[in-house]
C-alpha cells in the first residue's frame, strides 16, 4: 500500500508501528521531520493547501490528514476522489485510539497496544516522580504568539501528568486566544514557549516584551522556558517527552 501522511504525528505513529516495513511512505507533510528517515521523504509544502494534483503524482492508496486545521483539506481530497482518514484526537485516551485506529488498518494491532502501553508507562513514570509537586504549581503553555493561544486539547492532561496545572482549558477543548487580563489572574509561575513551527528557536523575546507580561510571575521570576513545539503539540507519541520536560523544568524551579 502506498501512503501520504499529511500529518507529522501521524508520520510518526506509522513509523513507530512499523508500517513502513510492509508498505511504502510515498510523501509527508512540510513538518514530518521524525524519525530521521521521514527527513529522507517527499516534503509537501503547505500542509493545509495541498494541491491534489500534485498529490496524485504520488499515486497514494490511502491519505491521512489529522485533527482541526485538516479538516477542510480532508473534505477537498475526498472531493478530488482520493481515499483519506483524517484523525482529530484531543485527549490522550483518543490518541491512544487513534494510535490502534491505524493499527487495525495495517494488521499491526499487537504493534499498536505495544506502543500504547509503551506511552501509558512513561506517563505513569512521569506522575510518580511528580507527586511531591504539592500545590500543583500554575502553568501556562502557549501554542501560538500572535495572537497569544493557550494550549488545549491533550496539553493540559500533560501538564497535570507532569505535576502541574495548565491554564483553564477543559481537557479534550481547542487551544484558544488569550488575553493579558486572563493569563494575569491565572499567574502562572511557569510559561512555556510551544509555537506551532518554531521549534527551538522561539524568540522569547516576542513574549517578554509584552506589555503588561512582566507582571505574571514567571516572567517577574525568569521561568520562561523553550521547548520543541512538536514534544507537545503533536498527538503521538513523544508526548511522553514533553511531559518529562515540564516535570524537569517545574522539579528545578521548586528544588
Amino acid at each position: 500500500m502506498r501512503i501520504a501522511s499529511l500529518s507529522p504525528a501521524t508520520t510518526e505513529i506509522l513509523f513507530g508501528l512499523g508500517v513502513g516495513k510492509a508498505h511504502e511512505i510515498v510523501c509527508v507533510d512540510q513538518f514530518s521531520n521524525f524519525p530521521d528517515v521521514a527527513k529522507t521523504l517527499p516534503h509537501l509544502r503547505d500542509h493545509m493547501k495541498v494541491d491534489p494534483e500534485a498529490l496524485k503524482r504520488y499515486q497514494p492508496d490511502i491519505i491521512f490528514t489529522a485533527t482541526v486545521i485538516q479538516e477542510e483539506l480532508s473534505k477537498q481530497l475526498k472531493a478530488a476522489g482520493l481515499s483519506v482518514i483524517h484523525q482529530d484526537p484531543r485527549t490522550l485516551h483518543q490518541i491512544y485510539e487513534s494510535i490502534f485506529q491505524i493499527g487495525v488498518l495495517f494488521s499491526l494491532e499487537d504493534a499498536a497496544r505495544a506502543l500504547v502501553l509503551t506511552m501509558q508507562q512513561g506517563f505513569n513514570d512521569v506522575k510518580r516522580k511528580a507527586i511531591h509537586l504539592i500545590p500543583r504549581p500554575h502553568v501556562y503553555v502557549e501554542e501560538w504568539h500572535d495572537p497569544p493561544y493557550a494550549s488545549g486539547n491533550w496539553v493540559p492532561e500533560v501538564a497535570r501528568i507532569a505535576g502541574g496545572e495548565q491554564f483553564p482549558i477543559h481537557v479534550g477543548n481547542l487551544s484558544r486566544p488569550v488575553t493579558l487580563e486572563e493569563v494575569e489572574k491565572w499567574n502562572p509561575e511557569l510559561i512555556v514557549i510551544s509555537w506551532c513551527g518554531a521549534g527551538l528557536l522561539a524568540p522569547k523575546d516576542l513574549l517578554l516584551k509584552r506589555t503588561g507580561w512582566d507582571r505574571i510571575s514567571a516572567v517577574a521570576q525568569g521561568h520562561v522556558r523553550i521547548i520543541d513545539d512538536s514534544l507537545l503539540n503533536r498527538p503521538g507519541p513523544r508526548l511522553i517527552e514533553g511531559a518529562q520536560r515540564l516535570y524537569g523544568w517545574l522539579f528545578e524551579m521548586l528544588h
